[in-house]
């Protein structure tokens, strides 16, 4: 959804459709919470 609204921001503004590219990428490095507490119970030692 976030880079449909930047391919059509990119007519009106470039840099806001590059700002929408970034935080999409950077929102890729945040780990998904459901996913981490469901398994750090599972970790051996």
């Amino acid at each position: 959804m976030l880079y449909a609204a930047a391919i059509g921001l990119a007519f009106v503004s470039p840099w806001i459709s590059y700002g929408i590219y970034v935080a999409v990428a950077l929102s890729w490095f945040v780990p998904d919470r459901r996913f981490t507490r469901r398994h750090e119970g599972n970790a051996p030692g």
